[in-house]
C-alpha cells in the first residue's frame, strides 16, 4: 500500500525569550533554534518525505536575520524532504514574513492565505491548508477545495479546534474536519500535544510545541513522525526538547534550615528525573507544615540549588504548625487578625475558602517578618 513518511511539527517560536530566566534568557532563546535543527536532523535521519510545519515557526516576523538565515540553511540541508509551511498568528504570511523576504530553497512550499494545496505527484500526495495573513483569522465551516481519492490527502493548518466559529485564531470544528476528506490533519496553535484522534474518516492531532517556553508548558515536548496512507495513520511521538519545564510539590515538614531543604529538593528531583535531571527548569512548590516563627530564606535555598540545577524557582506554600483557634483567642494584633480571618473562612463560599486560607497563611508569615511573597 502506498504511504508517505511525514514529520509534523508546529509552534517552535524561534526568537521567543523567557524573560523570567534573567541572564539565562539569551542562551535559552538560542536553544529553541537548536531544537529546530534537531527536528531537521530527525527528518534527514529518517528519510522523511514531507515535513509539515503547522504555523508559528517564528515567534514574530521581526527577529534577527541570523536566526532566519539559519532556518533556511536548515531547509536546504534536507533537499530530499519537501517542507510545507502554513503560517500562524505569530508569523503571518504578509510583507514582513521571512518567507516573503528570503529566497526559498526548491524544497520549501508555502501555503497561500486562501484555501489551496500543493501536489507531489512522485509521492502520490497532496497537502492542503492555508496560512494566516494577519494576526487574527476567522475560521470557516468547511474547506472549499475537494480532495482526490487517488491521492493521500494531508492538511497542514494553524488553528483552534473548537465547537463553533467564535475564535479569532481560525476555528476548526468537527464538521470542518468531517467534510474535509483528509487522511491526516496536522494542527498547530495549541502547545499541548494531543493523542492521534479520528473525526469522521480523518485522523487529526496537535503535536504541541517542541520546546516549552514557560511553566504553563510542562513536561515532555516534541513532534510526530511516521507514515500515513489511505485510512491508516501510524505516527509516533518523538521527544525533542533540550530541557523540560517541571513543576513539583515537595513537602518540607519538619525541616528548618536552608541546607536541609535544598538537600531534600535535590534528592526528590534526582530520584524522579534521574536522567539529565540537572538540565531541566524547575518550579518547586514548598508544602507541608513548619514551626511557627520559622523563616524560610528562599534566596538562600535557590543559591544552594543553583550549583546543581540549570534553573530553579521556588514558591512557598507551607503552613505554620499552629493552633489557630488558640491563637485567635489572644488579645494581640496577630490574634485579632487570625480571629477575623477564621470567621471569614467559615462564612465563605467553598470556592473562596482556599484563597482565604492562603491569605491567612501569608499574613502570619508577615507577622514573623517574612513579608516577601511572589506567586508569579
Amino acid at each position: 500500500m502506498n504511504s508517505v513518511k511525514i514529520l509534523h511539527c508546529a509552534d517552535i517560536h524561534i526568537g521567543a525569550a523567557e524573560s523570567s530566566l534573567g541572564t539565562l534568557a539569551d542562551s535559552r532563546r538560542a536553544e529553541t533554534l537548536i531544537t529546530f535543527e534537531k527536528i531537521i536532523s530527525l527528518a534527514k535521519e529518517n528519510a522523511v518525505d514531507i515535513l509539515l510545519i503547522a504555523g508559528d515557526l517564528f515567534n514574530s516576523n521581526n527577529i534577527e536575520k541570523s536566526f532566519t538565515d539559519r532556518v533556511f540553511e536548515c531547509f536546504s540541508s534536507v533537499p530530499n524532504t519537501k517542507v510545507v509551511f502554513a503560517a500562524g498568528n505569530h508569523d503571518p504570511l504578509n510583507a514582513d514574513s521571512p518567507f516573503k523576504k528570503h529566497a526559498l530553497p526548491q524544497n520549501v512550499f508555502v501555503l497561500d492565505t486562501k484555501d489551496c494545496f500543493v501536489e507531489f505527484a512522485d509521492l502520490n500526495t497532496r497537502v492542503y491548508g492555508k496560512s494566516f495573513k494577519e494576526v487574527y483569522m476567522k475560521g470557516t465551516d468547511r474547506f472549499s477545495l475537494s480532495t482526490e481519492d487517488s491521492f493521500i490527502n494531508l492538511m497542514c493548518i494553524h488553528g483552534e479546534l473548537r465547537s463553533d466559529l467564535g475564535s479569532d485564531y481560525n476555528s476548526i470544528t468537527s464538521e470542518f474536519i468531517k467534510s474535509s476528506g483528509m487522511d491526516y490533519i496536522a494542527l498547530g496553535h495549541v502547545h499541548k500535544r494531543s493523542e492521534i484522534g479520528k473525526i469522521g474518516n480523518s485522523y487529526v492531532s496537535y503535536c504541541g510545541c517542541p520546546e516549552g517556553q514557560g511553566f504553563d508548558e510542562l513536561g515532555e515536548k516534541g513532534v510526530y513522525l511516521g507514515n500515513v496512507s489511505k485510512g491508516i495513520c501510524d505516527l509516533q511521538f518523538i521527544s525533542t526538547a533540550k530541557r523540560m519545564h517541571i513543576a513539583e510539590n515537595i513537602d518540607i515538614s519538619g525541616l528548618a534550615s536552608s541546607n536541609e531543604i535544598a538537600d531534600k529538593i535535590t534528592a526528590v528531583i534526582k530520584e524522579k528525573y534521574d536522567n539529565n535531571f540537572t538540565d531541566n527548569l524547575y518550579k518547586i512548590i514548598l508544602t507541608g507544615q513548619i514551626s511557627d516563627g520559622t523563616l524560610l530564606s528562599l534566596p538562600e535555598i535557590v543559591a544552594r540549588l543553583n550549583d546543581t540545577f540549570y534553573f530553579v524557582k521556588l514558591r512557598d506554600k507551607t503552613e505554620f504548625k499552629i493552633d489557630y483557634e488558640a491563637l485567635s483567642q489572644e488579645n494581640t494584633l496577630k490574634g485579632i487578625f487570625v480571629k477575623n480571618m477564621l470567621k471569614r473562612i467559615e462564612n465563605a463560599q467553598d470556592d473562596q475558602k482556599q484563597q482565604l486560607k492562603d491569605a491567612l497563611n501569608i499574613g502570619l508569615k508577615a507577622f514573623s517578618g517574612e513579608v516577601s511573597y511572589d506567586e508569579a
